[in-house]
Formats: C-alpha cells, structure tokens, sequence
C-alpha cells in the first residue's frame, strides 16, 4: 500500500508541477503547511503513536477485558486531541500572516498574502486528519495495517483531483481544497477497521493511563519540535532564494520518499508493535534479534535505492515530471537537490527503524538528544552551504542531520543491547551486521557500475529508454549480484511481503 501511494504521489506531483512548475505559487503552498503539518506531528500525529502504541498494546494482549479498556483509553485520548490541536488551530488562523513573516522571512508582500489564505484552509484540514491519525495508530496497535496503509490513497488522489480538476479554475487553493476533500477520504476508509474491532467511543476526558502516555509525549513532542524546525529551515533559508527554490526542494524530497516510505517508513511501521510487545514482555534478546534484523533490511533495500538515485535520478525525474510548466530547466534543478537527498535516503530509512527501538522501551529521551544533534548538524551545514549550493546546501544538510541522529542512536542501542548492531546477534538474526553492510554495499555499487555502464553506450537515448533501460538493467545486476553473494535479507523479502499477520 505504500508503494501504491508512492506510485500515486508520482501522478500527484506530476500534476501539480505540470499546473504550477516551481514558482511563486507553490513556495507559498508548501510554506502553508508548515505549522499545520507541525502542529499534526507534534500533538496529533507522530508524538501521540509512538507514546499511545505501547500503552494499547500492553491492553490488547489481555483478551477481551483489555480491548474494551484500550477503547476507554483511545477515545480519551481523541477527545483531548481535538481539543487542543481545534484550539491551536483557531488561534493560528487569527495570527496566520505573523506566523508566515516568521517562517518565510524572505517572502514579498504577495507571496505572504498567499500563503496566509492557504494556511488557514490547511488548518481545517489538520483537525480532521487529527482524528485520523489516532485512528491509524489505534488499529496498528491492533496489528492491523491494511486500512491504515491504504488510507494515504484516499488523501493523494484528493490532491490529484484538486490539481486536475480545481487548479484550473481556482489556482493553487483548488490544490489545497483537494487536500481537504483526501483528508476526509483518509478517515472514512478506515472506519471498517474499527467496525472489525468493535470500536467504542465515549465521551470522557479522564483515564488512569492518561498520565503515562502524557509523560511518555512530552520528551517526544519535544523532539518532534526540533525535527520539526528541521523541517521548516528549508523554508526559512529557502524563502531568501530565486522564486522556486522552495518548490525545487520539495519536488527532490519528495522523489527521496518514494522509496524511503516504501522501506524505511513501512517497515518502521511494521515492526513497531512488536518491539512494543518485546518491551513490554522483558525480551532484550527479542529487542536485539528483532531490531538487527529489521535494520539490515532497511539497508540491504535503501543503499542501491540511493544508488539508483544518483545514476537514474535525471531521466526518471524528466519522465515523471516533466511537462507543462515542469520544464527541464526545472528538471535540472530538481535532479541536483535528489542528488543530494541520496544520502538522506539512507538515513531517513534506518532512522525510521532506530528510533522505535527506543519508542518501544518507552524511552522518550535519547531519540530527542539525537534529534537536537541532527538540529544542528543541519543548522550548520544550511548555513554554510546556502549562499554557493542553494537547495542543494539545503537538501544536503537534511540528509546529513538525520545521518546524525543514526549513528547516536546505534551507538546508545548497541551499548544497552549488549550488540544490537555488531558482530552476530544470534540464530535466525541473518548473522554479522557488518558482513551484511559490506555485502549491500558491493552489490549496490556493482549495480551502479552498470547502470553508468548502460548510460554511456547509449549517451543519446530517449528518456524513456534511459529511464527504463537504466531500471531494467539496474534491477538485474542487483537481484543477480545479491543472489551470487548470497544475500538473506533478498532471499528472505517474498516470504515477508506475502506474510499475513
């Protein structure tokens, strides 16, 4: 399902880039989202599932009791949510123009403009994916991953209709009211899982698990504040560039997420609830067995996909993108900020799994000691880059702020697990951590190899013949290179994409 709407977002940001290109508008856009989309992650979104799943998990596993308390504890939890992110929402609104002049300092009076109507129409959408996101990580709590996956869907073709059918009429707010119209789509696809689970909702304010899920947010929200920021650089240093520069960045970050969502985020996702069951139960050799595995396949998956973003990314992103006012002076500028987001392919992926390890243990702290790290190691390197790389300094600094926070995080978890990342960590785990890294690397760059190799005898192609030849031959060499050095993690992927829970 996440590949499906990776898939999708390529159709989206087709869309939007043929109706909008790199401009004006859609700096104003995306500047829009940010304090709403910080306000979802914050309160709503990330901080309430990484500190809610643990709490529910440890209620699902006592049979029928424990499910009707784990409803009592979850619409707790919703009310409280709607009313402090409908709060939040309404006083952004009044302020929404100061909020704008803050974040997007660069911005002239016109683009401020835009971008305060747009942001208060993105802020009704952030109460109804509010409710949404609890929804999802209540079933994921469940082991129900289905509807939650699929949700996203609803919410991409929101935003392709509203660029096909509303941009042309209504500019960029048919964009953002697309998005709205996706959001309520993204909650009512989920509404036959709670009916599976007998969801009952009531109206209280009061739990006895309150409390400890309110601790347990705390050091997440503010973690989640500094990610947060990280975020919203781009837009700030951003704002002080040509028009564009904003909407070239996104375009590269959003290309990075196809294939980091489909490794790092799904199986992050996936994983967590067990590691939350292993926590809970005192399994330190299940933590390390389970988090080692889950790390090498991320990276087994997410090196040659970086590679490939180096090698491939410039046809792929003509072929995707380019068309109507997505030209190729566009292209060119959104090629090189996706070269610089390979590394944060890799980051981003392992940071997806790193960091449940910890959310699991219901330990809050060291993820956001990392997170300020990875703060500013990206301050810094924003800084210094911006004035001669531009998006790119902007686009590299990302990806070296979240490779921070992986290396602190392996390093505390390999401290506490006695080994989660070294040497072999036991029967069934795949073996050597650093066997697997090294194998993934020389597969990756002997796919490289050849797909530079392919490149070269045919310098003149098409793009579509670059672009899909390039993939064809790159995939070949992988699977072919992993097979002959005998690679677990690829044996071992069928079996789990088939797997039901």
């Amino acid at each position: 399902m996440f590949a499906a709407d990776k898939a999708l977002g390529i159709v989206r940001d087709a869309a939007i880039g043929r109706a909008f290109g790199a401009g004006a508008a859609l700096d104003a856009y995306y500047a829009a989202f940010q304090l709403p989309d910080g306000l979802f992650s914050v309160i709503a979104g990330l901080a309430l599932a990484t500190a809610l799943i643990p709490v529910l998990a440890a209620h699902t596993r006592r049979g029928e009791e424990g499910r009707d308390e784990a409803w009592r504890l979850a619409s707790t939890v919703i009310n409280w949510a709607l009313i402090v992110v409908a709060g939040t929402s309404i006083i952004s609104a009044i302020f929404a123009r100061q909020v704008i002049e803050a974040i997007a300092p660069g911005f002239e009076a016109e683009r401020v403009r835009l971008a305060t109507e747009l942001m208060r129409l993105v802020l009704v959408q952030t109460i109804i994916a509010s409710l949404s996101g609890i929804v999802m990580t209540v079933l994921q709590a469940h082991q129900h991953f289905l509807l939650p996956a699929a949700a996203p869907l609803a919410y991409t073709v929101g935003r392709i209709a509203g660029a096909l059918v509303l941009a042309p009429t209504l500019g960029i707010h048919g964009l953002v009211l697309g998005g709205l119209a996706g959001t309520v789509g993204h909650l009512l696809i989920q509404v036959p899982g709670l009916l599976r689970y007998k969801a009952r909702w009531t109206p209280t304010l009061h739990h006895p698990d309150l409390p400890a899920i309110l601790r347990l947010m705390g050091p997440r929200m503010l973690g989640l504040s500094v990610t947060y920021v990280s975020f919203v650089l781009p837009t700030y240093f951003g704002s002080r560039l040509p028009e564009g520069a904003i909407a070239s960045y996104e375009y590269g970050w959003r290309l990075m997420q196809f294939p980091e969502t489909i490794i790092g985020t799904a199986l992050g996702l996936t994983v967590f609830p067990t590691l939350s069951q292993q926590a809970n139960a005192g399994d330190r050799e299940g933590l390390r067995t389970t988090s080692a595995w889950a790390l090498r396949l991320v990276l087994a998956l997410a090196i040659p996909a970086a590679v490939g973003l180096v090698v491939l990314g410039r046809p792929l992103t003509a072929l995707f993108l380019e068309r109507g006012a997505f030209d190729a002076t566009v292209t060119d500028r959104v090629y090189r900020g996706l070269q610089a987001f390979a590394v944060g392919l890799i980051a981003h992926s392992a940071l997806e799994v790193s960091s449940r390890l910890f959310y699991a243990q219901r330990d809050m702290w060291t993820p956001l000691w990392a997170a300020v790290a990875g703060l500013a190691t990206n301050l810094t390197v924003s800084w210094l880059l911006l004035a001669r790389l531009e998006h790119v300094g902007l686009a590299l600094a990302n990806s070296l702020g979240a490779g921070m926070q992986v290396i602190i995080l392996q390093a505390v978890s390999a401290w506490r697990l006695r080994g989660v990342t070294p040497a072999r960590t036991g029967a069934g785990a795949g073996g050597s951590f650093a066997a697997s890294l090294m194998r993934t690397v020389l597969v990756s760059a002997l796919m490289g190899a050849a797909v530079i190799g392919f490149r070269l005898m045919l310098p003149d192609a098409r793009v579509m013949v670059a672009a899909a030849g390039g993939v064809a031959v790159g995939s070949i060499t992988f699977l072919v290179a992993a097979l002959f050095f005998g690679s677990p993690e690829l044996r071992e992927l069928p079996r789990l994409l088939v797997r039901r829970s």
